[in-house]
């Protein structure tokens, strides 16, 4: 069983209830329908798998993962459950560094430089950093 504290509920506009904060207190965001340098980020398939095979319920990965609240915990199971995918920062692999049995599993780096290249990324973020360059230049 997922803990929601049932204080901490929303509705959306199909009156479906959503928790506003996760057991920790921690504000819950859904962040599926973002883009992530110009690709959506539901066809951005980097988030984390878990071999339950291998886990061993310490919790480093539901505590490590604390802005984009990407799991839930299951108290009967005591393991992580990935709650909410698209919320994980696209190559972000923190907790699966954590992990101290190797159990969550990404793709690997060559896809991730695949969908670097294909946003032109790099191109983007130095035109933003001209952009910034030039705001901070003229308002001085």
């Amino acid at each position: 069983m997922v803990y929601i504290d049932k204080n901490e509920l929303r509705e959306n506009n199909s009156k479906d209830v959503y928790p506003t904060k996760d057991i920790l207190g921690r504000p819950i965001k859904d962040l599926s329908n973002t883009e992530w340098w110009g690709i959506p980020r539901k066809e951005i398939e980097w988030y984390p798998r878990i071999d339950y095979e291998r886990c061993i319920g310490c919790g480093l990965c539901f505590f490590t993962c604390s802005g984009r609240v990407v799991y839930d915990w299951d108290f009967e199971k005591m393991r992580p459950v990935v709650a909410r995918p698209y919320n994980c920062m696209v190559g972000c692999d923190t907790c699966a560094k954590m992990c101290p049995r190797d159990a969550i599993l990404f793709p690997p780096l060559g896809y991730l430089r695949k969908l670097r290249d294909k946003a032109q990324a790099i191109v983007q973020s130095r035109q933003r950093l001209r952009e910034l360059r030039e705001k901070i230049c003229t308002s001085k």
